[in-house]
């Protein structure tokens, strides 16, 4: 095995070698490979500044020059400040950023065609969840880690309850309210088993919900090889959310969780935001990114609590959780696209790209650094979690995130039923597409 991965190493080296030579010569004209390489550069993204000048630090010590000035920009404000900066002409060259956001500003990305990093190439690179990155003939960037969707249990309150094990499938969650949800005398939750069935104080209701689906086999959004005009195959978006009864099924066992009438009851509109419900002690079950993991940990140092994958449908043919893809991008409007190609390529590629993952406790995108398991636990799932991951084209995560809230609420407070509120939803996505 240490063999095997010696050899992926130096053909992954190789690659980056020819990948600058590549972009050396059809970007850079006569300037040379190691010239183009350390082009002065500005990437913007949202992870700690400390960490890409560290890696920058790292790299060049070992004789690998980056020249990268990195600006760290807020999630909230990233995309904002992105449209405003191309608008005045002073934006980024390299950006990175989640596939949503690269999906939904992708004409503003310089597409890398397949003559340069081919479709093959890129498949059998990264994890299959980067794929919803992939055009016809080009891809909108290079993935370099993944932040997976995960299961946070309290270990004291599954104690307390008698529950000896972490729920690995929906079935086994459903059963959990009735022996560790408690209401009291005036029919308040105090504590609660899972938070599901809700919007407004579920966080990632949006995320939890479509990796049910997804997991039902439903993609949600996939897209569609269409012979166009002049015989030209284009990736045309098709919406299957209505499709089958997957979407309708998890809809219903989600949206349970909220009825007072039934035995999983476990959460309402009362209830806190659920990820401060889960670092107070009061929930028995968390679903959140594997980022999240050193927050609360900072937030509460005594809570007693683990991580386990996300769980699945029983005797189901897929197992999967959702993950977003974070992804090196180049700005068309770079005025040196060459250094920025070498630049995103060496930091995808190369030593740089197991440094970030490294750095932040997150899940490299690429295969070859997935193929060898952490010692350390928690790191070991997020790798499975990131193995198993999967995204789904949505273009304009507000807007989708807005349909999926009205999907919940609408049959929440019964405005509507499962079937409808899927059909309402399915609409709306084709229109969003159109």
């Amino acid at each position: 095995m240490k063999s095997f991965q010696t050899i992926l190493l130096i053909v992954f080296s190789f690659f980056v070698v020819i990948a600058v030579l590549i972009f050396a010569g059809v970007f850079g004209g006569s300037k040379g490979a190691d010239q183009v390489a350390t082009t002065p550069v500005v990437m913007w993204g949202t992870i700690p500044k400390i960490v890409i000048d560290d890696i920058v630090l790292q790299t060049t010590e070992a004789g690998d020059k980056l020249n990268i000035t990195y600006v760290e920009k807020r999630v909230s404000e990233l995309e904002s400040d992105l449209i405003n900066a191309l608008a005045s002409g002073i934006g980024p060259d390299i950006l990175l950023a989640p596939h949503t956001l690269l999906l939904k500003q992708q004409d503003k990305l310089l597409a890398i065609p397949f003559t340069s990093i081919p479709e093959r190439t890129y498949k059998d690179t990264f994890v299959q969840a980067s794929e919803t990155l992939l055009s016809t003939d080009y891809s909108l960037g290079m993935p370099v880690f993944l932040n997976p969707l995960v299961l946070y249990w309290n270990r004291d309150m599954f104690n307390s309850a008698g529950v000896p094990a972490v729920p690995a499938n929906w079935s086994a969650v459903q059963l959990l309210p009735t022996k560790m949800t408690k209401i009291d005398d005036k029919g308040k939750i105090t504590t609660s088993a899972v938070a599901m069935g809700g919007v407004g104080n579920v966080t990632h209701y949006k995320e939890i919900l479509a990796t049910q689906i997804m997991q039902t086999g439903n993609q949600i959004v996939g897209r569609d090889r269409v012979e166009g005009e002049g015989g030209v195959i284009k990736l045309v978006p098709r919406v299957g959310l209505n499709e089958g009864t997957g979407a309708v099924s998890a809809l219903r066992y989600y949206v349970e969780f909220g009825n007072p009438s039934l035995p999983k009851y476990s959460w309402n509109s009362a209830k806190n935001n659920s990820l401060d419900e889960f670092v107070a002690g009061k929930l028995g079950m968390y679903f959140g990114f594997a980022s999240e993991e050193s927050r609360i940990r900072e937030q509460n140092p005594h809570l007693n609590f683990d991580i386990a994958n996300m769980p699945q449908i029983t005797d189901g043919d897929l197992r999967l959780t959702y993950a977003d893809v974070y992804t090196l991008a180049v700005i068309k409007s770079s005025k040196v696209t060459a250094g920025a190609f070498a630049v995103a390529y060496k930091l995808a590629y190369g030593t740089p790209a197991k440094l970030i993952a490294d750095t932040l406790r997150l899940p490299p995108a690429r295969r070859d650094l997935l193929a060898t398991l952490p010692v350390d636990a928690t790191m070991s799932l997020f790798f499975n979690s990131a193995v198993m991951a999967r995204t789904w084209y949505d273009t304009d995560e507000i807007t989708t995130g807005n349909i999926f809230a009205d999907m919940v609420e609408d049959v929440m407070i019964g405005k509507t039923g499962t079937d409808n509120a899927i059909s309402t939803a399915d609409a709306r996505l084709r229109q969003l597409f159109k």
